[in-house]
């Protein structure tokens, strides 16, 4: 085989080329020697999809060669030792989920949906569950182990205790595997919530988050001297959706680098009337809806 390029629609399926589980639970980067069904990769060159049938008790000699773009080769050759051993029993499985088809799985407190086209390879789905006094809803394991997806599946958790009048508070989170969590957010429906995800092995739950952004002038006394209005912007859980800011009723554009949590706006005389008080309205909104505001009124 040899890697040269592929399409950029087809860059997910990297996800099968490597040993995805390993990858995400380890951090190591192992390349599978076998191409499954769903990989559609052009850049293969492989018999019987890199599968090798282990039907003698004799020695089978595996050689690999790795070369890179620069001409360096790695050779690493090996022995597997063919022995006649009994057929492994198979487990049952209640939710075999075929990679050809669209699979879904529905409980009465969760639904999972997983159109055609997402999976690489078939394999058995599980479900598991726990009680919460945290979070809004049961904590839900969507598989026990990682299995990635092409495109988006679709999750729905029910909601043990629907008490917020603002449903747009609510948001499902994933749990890590340390116990913190991280917004996902989604759409509230039938008394629950939804969310497209993008892999499998993961747990989910159902969170709120009713505090606004925060807003911190940095160094207001000096903004005219430097001739731009800083501002530090945070949220605690959704994150920022939205900004805006304006003086004297004109929109003025922040610039705002997505690695740092300063929002810098410099000045334009265009949109300021020298000669007079300034006043700075800055507006910021999170992904849950929640909303802040920040005057301030400066002489120019």
């Amino acid at each position: 085989s040899s890697i040269d390029r592929f399409s950029f629609s087809k860059t997910r399926m990297l996800n099968s080329f490597i040993d995805f589980e390993e990858w995400r639970e380890r951090s190591s980067f192992y390349m599978k020697s076998f191409i499954e069904p769903g990989n559609t990769l052009k850049f293969y060159d492989a018999v019987n999809n890199g599968f090798i049938d282990i039907n003698e008790e004799r020695d089978y000699r595996m050689r690999y060669e790795l070369e890179d773009h620069n001409g360096n080769t790695l050779v690493y050759s090996f022995v597997v030792v063919g022995q006649q051993q009994p057929v492994a029993k198979t487990d049952s499985c209640k939710n075999f989920m075929p990679w050809t088809l669209h699979n879904t799985f529905v409980d009465f407190d969760f639904m999972l949906d997983i159109p055609s086209g997402n999976l690489y390879n078939s394999f058995c789905f599980s479900h598991r569950k726990t009680g919460s006094t945290v979070y809004y809803s049961d904590i839900h394991r969507v598989n026990d182990s990682p299995v990635p997806l092409h495109q988006n599946a679709t999750v729905w958790i029910k909601l043990n205790a629907d008490t917020l009048d603002n449903k747009q508070q609510y948001g499902i989170v994933e749990i890590t595997e340390t116990g913190n969590d991280n917004w996902i957010g989604g759409t509230y429906k039938r008394n629950g919530m939804e969310v497209s995800i993008r892999e499998l092995g993961r747990m989910y739950a159902v969170d709120s988050d009713t505090f606004p952004p925060n807003i911190v002038p940095v160094n207001p006394e000096k903004w005219v001297a430097s001739r731009r209005i800083q501002i530090r912007l945070s949220d605690n859980k959704s994150g920022i959706s939205a900004f805006k800011g304006t003086i004297n009723g004109k929109f003025v554009l922040f610039s705002h680098d997505m690695k740092s949590s300063l929002y810098t706006y410099r000045f334009d005389d265009s949109r300021l009337e020298k000669g007079k008080t300034q006043e700075l309205v800055f507006v910021a909104t999170d992904g849950a809806g929640n909303t802040t505001e920040y005057r301030y009124a400066f002489e120019y």
